[in-house]
């Protein structure tokens, strides 16, 4: 494969290990009828999620890797440290100022829109998206990212019926940003 494709494979993968988390979560931490996270059904769909999930991000590194990014950008290692700051900077910001319990979804919001900031990049370098769908695309990983952060916020301060099916909608409207992003790129 190219990187190119490799890219919009792994996109492709994303989206599906994205479905898989949806339904691992609302499987594994059901209020009342929690399984844990990797008993029956539970365990099926974690291991369903970390395949696609984890093969998702590996099929997109490998392709980010063999393509540039657009010009007027920072390169990887720049956008990278920027990521590991802002983590550092929410980090602090939601733990020491408000209070929010630390827990790796946070890692988990900035690396995915770290990893889906530099699919965009090189697709559009690439000239595989048009710059209707870069714009677009552009919009929906900020609003994406902003929204998972919005629940991620709340998530301890309403009620565990509510948070649980609160938490399950950022990972659909990832998997969707990644879908889209797959298509749009073929």
């Amino acid at each position: 494969m190219t990187p190119l494709k490799d890219v919009i494979f792994g996109q492709f993968s994303l989206a599906l290990g994205a479905l898989f988390y949806t339904f691992w979560w609302l499987s594994a931490f059901k209020p009342g009828g929690n399984t844990g996270w990797t008993g029956g059904l539970s365990g099926i769909l974690f291991l369903l999620l970390a395949v696609f999930g984890l093969g998702g991000v590996g099929l997109t590194m490998y392709g980010i890797h063999g393509l540039p990014l657009p010009q007027t950008w920072p390169g990887s290692g720049t956008l990278s440290l920027t990521a590991f700051l802002i983590y550092f900077i929410l980090l602090f910001i939601t733990s020491k100022i408000f209070g929010r319990i630390p827990t790796t979804e946070l890692l988990l919001i900035v690396c995915w829109a770290l990893l889906e900031t530099m699919a965009l990049g090189v697709l559009f370098e690439a000239e595989s998206l048009s710059l209707f769908s870069f714009l677009l695309l552009s919009l929906l990983i900020g609003a994406a990212t902003l929204f998972a952060l919005g629940t991620y916020m709340i998530y301890y301060k309403i009620d565990e019926e509510t948070a649980w099916i609160l938490g399950a909608i950022p990972l659909l409207a990832d998997g969707a940003v990644s879908l889209f992003m797959a298509v749009s790129s073929v």
